[in-house]
């Protein structure tokens, strides 16, 4: 009943993914940065490219997530790699008649075995395996910076102009001289003025009664190029449910990426942890000590689960690929 459901309601989990990840994209690119940055500089070029490259590999390794087969021992060319590797099998499974090798689960919602099976993820209606474990890794980690990146920009927007002080120490939200039309101008410094802010006082609190005329005049003297308009409501409400989405996301991200960051260094999946946990139990009562064996040490873990073993593999697993693990996804270390 439950693996039916998870069947019929995963392309609505990845409708809904893709909505979220493009309304917050979409709210941020198109409607925040374009107002509160000035886009014909290089600085706010340089932003504006920042953000959208990291919005894209989230794009990219979610939809990569979803279209990638994880691998099965099934597969005709795993068999004959598997064969030729001489990597020894000793489980079968009933249901898919083929060999289990280490690592590899059978799903029963999509009811086949999975290579380096972690577990079955509604959110991309497939499997997380050997193939595309790399893709849902950095989906992971490009969407945990993601939520970074918008909370920062659009957390002075969801604040409103006056924005809230932080212990005292330094204000979130708010800035600038408004002038009539709802507009707040800023000068060569990002916010003008001879300080830096027009219409600020020293502690960066917005002055009361400031006159746009002075204001104007201020930034005159400063060479202002950038008019900023402040957010109607509309965009401010697309500001704050931005904001709100990605703090919610971020906090559950603190969890599950730095978990998924530990199964790595330890050549572990999620289900084998449970498995490992109890031979190392096992192992402690005897008064021994259990040696994972598929653990080769952090670095070859990483490289292993990236399949990046080039000089430049600490900057590059994070970087997008079209072309999924070669390898065949079957330990040549077999447990004893």
């Amino acid at each position: 009943m439950g693996d039916a459901f998870l069947r019929s309601v995963g392309p609505c989990y990845v409708l809904l993914g893709f909505g979220l990840v493009f309304s917050v994209a979409y709210s941020l690119l198109c409607v925040v940065l374009p107002l509160t940055r000035d886009l014909r500089t290089w600085q706010g070029l340089g932003t504006f490219a920042a953000v959208a490259f990291v919005f894209f590999n989230i794009g990219f390794n979610y939809v990569m997530s979803v279209r990638t087969d994880p691998g099965s021992p099934t597969q005709r060319d795993v068999q004959v790699m598997c064969a030729e590797a001489g990597a020894a099998v000793r489980r079968w499974c009933d249901k898919c008649r083929c060999p289990k090798p280490d690592l590899t689960h059978h799903c029963s919602v999509c009811k086949r075995c999975v290579l380096r099976m972690d577990h079955h993820c509604p959110w991309i209606h497939n499997c997380v395996g050997h193939r595309n474990y790399r893709y849902f890794f950095n989906f992971l980690f490009w969407l945990w910076c993601g939520c970074m990146v918008t909370v920062w920009h659009t957390g002075g927007e969801a604040l409103g102009d006056g924005g809230i002080s932080v212990f005292g120490l330094t204000r979130v939200g708010g800035g600038g001289a408004f002038r009539g039309d709802g507009r707040i101008v800023f000068g060569r410094g990002g916010q003008g003025g001879p300080g830096g802010r027009s219409g600020l006082n020293a502690d960066g609190v917005v002055r009361g009664g400031v006159r746009f005329a002075e204001a104007a005049a201020a930034n005159e003297a400063n060479d202002v190029r950038f008019v900023r308009r402040s957010l109607n409501r509309d965009e401010r409400s697309a500001a704050t449910f931005s904001c709100l989405l990605a703090v919610s996301v971020f906090l559950a991200m603190c969890g599950l990426w730095f978990w998924h960051v530990y199964l790595v260094l330890t050549a572990q999946t999620s289900i084998d942890y449970h498995y490992f946990a109890e031979k190392r139990r096992e192992a402690k009562k005897r008064g021994e000590h259990y040696q994972n064996p598929h653990d080769l040490g952090w670095r070859r873990n990483w490289q292993d689960v990236f399949d990046e073993r080039t000089r430049n593999w600490w900057w590059l697993w994070a970087m997008p690929r079209f072309k999924p693990h070669r390898g065949t996804g079957v330990p040549i270390v077999v447990e004893a």
